[in-house]
């Protein structure tokens, strides 16, 4: 719960911050922005970390192998990226590169999934043999 109150202190600063120097210095502000969520993004890595770490282990609990759900998380890693993509490219006044950049996540996230799609297949036609 500590690492929430941090997380919401720095953004709050930031956001401030960004908006007092938006009018006279919008560069500084967005490197402002830019600079505080990497170092949000950073302080939250750790808890994903762990997170995983025991959401592996659960799995392995119940039985279900990697190749199950590590293309899920893929695809969400994938998601995760473009949208924060998406938002700095739409901050920085280019939301033509950010539709790209959407696109190409949409196509990536698909592609991770394939061995996943293949699987299934190979499980229904076990099935129905």
């Amino acid at each position: 719960m500590s690492g929430l109150v941090a997380v919401c202190g720095l953004l709050l600063l930031a956001l401030v911050l960004s908006l007092v120097l938006k009018k006279d210095a919008p560069v500084i502000a967005f490197l402002l922005t830019l600079t505080a969520g990497v170092l949000i993004l950073l302080y939250g890595f750790d808890m994903v970390r762990h997170a995983a770490q025991q959401f592996s282990a659960l799995l392995e609990q119940g039985g279900i192998t990697g190749s199950l759900y590590l293309p899920v998380l893929q695809a969400v890693g994938i998601a995760v990226i473009v949208r924060i993509m998406g938002a700095l490219c739409r901050d920085a006044g280019q939301s033509a590169l950010a539709a790209k950049v959407e696109i190409v996540g949409a196509v990536l996230a698909l592609s991770v999934c394939l061995p996943l799609f293949e699987q299934v297949l190979d499980l229904l036609a076990a099935w129905t043999a």
